[in-house]
């Protein structure tokens, strides 16, 4: 349950963030920078998950 609640607020920032730059600069640079985000976010996630399937192997 915890971690849906920090997932939730992640969620939430990253939406009012990409909301405010949105307002101020217009819609493709909040795309952009939105996609830069998820971009990094899904590389940081494959990194991880990589790194635990290694530590399962050898058996830590």
């Amino acid at each position: 349950m915890r971690q849906f609640l920090l997932d939730t607020l992640g969620l939430a920032g990253f939406g009012a963030l990409n909301y405010g730059l949105y307002l101020r600069f217009g819609l493709a640079d909040a795309l952009i920078y939105g996609g830069s985000l998820l971009l990094l976010l899904a590389l940081a996630a494959a990194r991880a998950a990589k790194r635990s399937a290694g530590d399962k192997e050898r058996g830590a």
